[in-house]
C-alpha cells in the first residue's frame, strides 16, 4: 500500500527476523508489516511497525486512508498465540486502528466484526476513493468460486469505533469459480485493479497463475475485466497491485518463477503501462486493408505515445485485420504498423473520442511499384513535400528488411528531346537516391538509380495527355540481395 503522498510504501514481509515458535518438524517465521520511506526510485531500509498493529500473530495486506490515520490490515490466527487473536473469528480476520498524532502511537486494533468477517479467510483490503467503501478478499462459502472479492460500507465512526454493513460479494462480472484476491482500488478514478487465476485472457499459457486486472465503474456496474497485458503480466503469479497518487508508478508483489503460488516473492515497481493506466478507457479501433485488393496482412501494430511517453504493448492484427486499443484521450499518438509483406505504415494522429483509423497498406513483395504522389514539377528534379509520405515507407522497409536492395527506374513521355528526357530522368533517380540514402543511412550500393527517358513507355503511341502522364513515372523494383 502507497499513501497519498507516494513518500511512505507498506507492505507484508515473511523473514525470520521474529520467528514464532520452533517446533519439531519446521520453524514458523514472522509475518509482519513493514513500513519504508522514500519514493521517486529510491527506497530506505524497511523497519518493522511496532506493536500494536504488529503482534504475535501474522499480520498483513494493509490498506492506508489519505491522511495516514486509519490502517487496515490482516491478522492471522496461530495456535501458539491465541491471547494476540482472541477475537478471531476465522483463519484471518480484518481488523482496523487508528494513528494518535499526539501520541504517535496507533490504538488497538479492532475486528471489524461479524458482518465483515467470517469463519474463514478474509484479507487484501483496499479503500475506495471516498474511503466509505472497503474491497477485499474471501474464500467463505456461498461465493462464486474459491476466493471472491466482497466489499464493505463504513457506516457510523464513534468514539475510535468504527461501524460496518454487512459484506457483500462483487458479483460473477468481477468473480469466477477460481480465485479473485488483492483488489486495489485506484486512488482518484473509479477503477478496480484485482488478480485472477480464473479470467479468460491469462498470459500463462498453462493457466496455472495470477494476472492482474482492472475494470471501469459505469455508474451502477463494474465492466468487463481487461487483462492488464504482457508488460505487467508473465508466466509467474502478479498480486497485490497498488498504483501511486499519480498513476506513475506501479507496485506489485510476483512469485520467483517455478515456485508454488505465492511461496516466495519479491516487490516490483516500474512506470505503469498503458494498459494499467485507469484512464485509458477510450478506444482505438483499426483496420489494416490492402489498397488495392481489399485484403488483410499479418502484421503487428504499435502504437506511441508522443505526450507522456505512456508505454503501450505491441499487438497483432487479427485474421480480419482489425485491432483496438484503449487509449487516454485528447493525446496524440504515432500508429505504426509493420509486416513483412507491406510498407510500413506510420501516422500521427490526436484521440477526441472513440476512433476509428482505415490504413491502407501497399504491397512490398512486388517486383516493381508506383507511388501515385511522386510526380515532379514539369522539367525539374526536385523533391516535393508531397513525395515525402511515400519516400519515407520506402526508407522504413529498406530499415526494416535489410536483406532487400532497391533500384530507382525515373521516366518521362515523349515530349521534347530524347536525350534532355534522359539526362532529366536521371537527375529525378538521383534525387530519390539521395532522399533515401540520407534518410536511411544506406551503403551507395544498395540503391541503384537509372534514367530512362522515354525509352520504356507503358502507353505507346501518347495521344492523350493521360498517356503521356502514365508515361511520366518512377519505379521502384525490390529484390534480394
Amino acid at each position: 500500500s502507497i499513501n497519498n503522498s507516494d513518500d511512505k510504501i507498506i507492505f507484508t514481509r515473511k523473514s525470520p527476523d521474529g520467528i514464532k515458535s520452533i517446533q519439531s518438524y519446521k520453524t514458523l517465521y514472522s509475518e509482519d508489516l513493514y513500513m519504508s520511506v522514500g519514493g521517486t526510485g529510491f527506497w530506505e531500509k524497511a523497519q518493522r511497525i511496532p506493536e500494536p498493529i504488529n503482534s504475535s500473530c501474522n499480520e498483513g495486506s494493509a490498506t492506508l486512508s489519505k491522511d495516514g490515520d486509519l490502517i487496515v490490515f490482516s491478522r492471522c490466527y496461530l495456535e501458539s498465540c491465541q491471547v494476540d487473536c482472541k477475537d478471531c473469528m476465522g483463519s484471518c480476520d480484518l481488523y482496523y486502528s487508528f494513528f494518535d498524532p499526539v501520541l504517535k502511537k496507533w490504538s488497538e486494533p479492532k475486528n471489524l466484526g461479524v458482518g465483515v468477517n467470517s469463519i474463514a479467510w478474509e484479507s487484501h483490503p483496499s479503500f475506495s476513493i471516498s474511503e466509505d467503501t472497503l474491497y477485499f478478499a474471501s474464500n467463505r462459502k456461498g461465493g462464486f468460486g474459491m476466493s471472491d472479492i466482497y466489499y464493505t460500507i463504513k457506516k457510523e465512526v464513534s468514539k475510535g469505533v468504527i461501524t460496518w454493513s454487512e459484506a457483500k460479494n462483487l458479483g460473477p462480472i468481477i468473480n469466477t469459480r477460481g480465485n479473485e484476491w488483492s483488489p486495489f482500488h485506484s486512488k482518484k478514478h473509479k477503477v478496480l485493479y484485482f488478480s485472477s487465476d480464473a479470467q479468460i485472457v491469462n498470459f500463462d499459457e498453462n493457466r496455472l497463475s495470477n494476472d492482474l486486472y482492472k475494470c471501469n465503474w459505469y455508474g451502477n456496474h463494474w465492466g468487463e475485466p481487461k487483462n492488464l497485458g504482457p508488460l505487467v503480466n508473465g508466466t509467474h503469479d502478479e498480486t497485490y497491485f497498488s498504483i501511486d497518487s499519480e498513476n506513475k508508478f506501479l507496485y506489485y508483489a510476483r512469485t520467483e518463477e517455478g515456485v508454488r503460488h505465492n511461496e516466495i516473492t519479491d516487490l516490483f515497481s516500474f512506470p505503469v503501462p498503458m494498459e494499467a493506466q485507469p484512464m485509458a478507457t477510450v478506444k482505438l479501433s483499426g483496420e489494416l486493408v490492402d489498397e488495392e485488393t481489399g485484403g488483410t496482412y499479418k502484421g503487428i501494430v504499435s502504437v506511441i505515445d508522443l505526450e507522456n511517453g505512456i508505454e503501450v504493448a505491441p499487438k497483432f492484427v487479427r485474421d480480419n485485420g482489425t485491432f483496438e486499443f484503449d487509449l487516454i484521450d485528447h493525446n496524440k499518438y504515432l500508429l505504426v504498423i509493420q509486416g513483412d509483406d507491406f510498407f510500413r505504415i506510420e501516422q500521427l494522429f490526436q484521440l477526441d473520442g472513440d476512433t476509428t483509423i482505415v490504413s491502407k497498406a501497399k504491397r512490398a513483395t512486388k517486383k516493381t511499384l508506383q507511388f501515385t504522389s511522386i510526380i515532379f514539377e514539369n522539367g525539374k528534379a526536385d523533391i516535393l513535400e508531397a513525395m515525402e509520405n511515400d519516400l519515407d515507407k520506402i526508407v522504413n522497409f529498406l530499415i526494416d528488411n535489410p536483406e532487400f536492395k532497391l533500384k530507382i527506374g525515373g521516366h518521362t513521355d515523349s515530349e521534347g528531346n530524347k536525350v534532355a528526357n534522359q539526362v532529366l530522368s536521371q537527375k529525378r533517380a538521383d534525387a530519390i537516391k539521395l532522399y533515401l540514402s540520407e534518410k536511411g543511412s544506406f551503403e551507395d550500393e544498395r540503391i541503384k538509380a537509372i534514367g530512362y527517358g522515354s525509352s520504356k513507355p507503358l502507353r505507346s503511341p501518347e495521344i492523350t495527355d493521360e498517356d503521356k502522364s502514365v508515361n511520366r513515372r518512377v519505379e521502384f523494383e525490390i529484390h534480394e540481395h
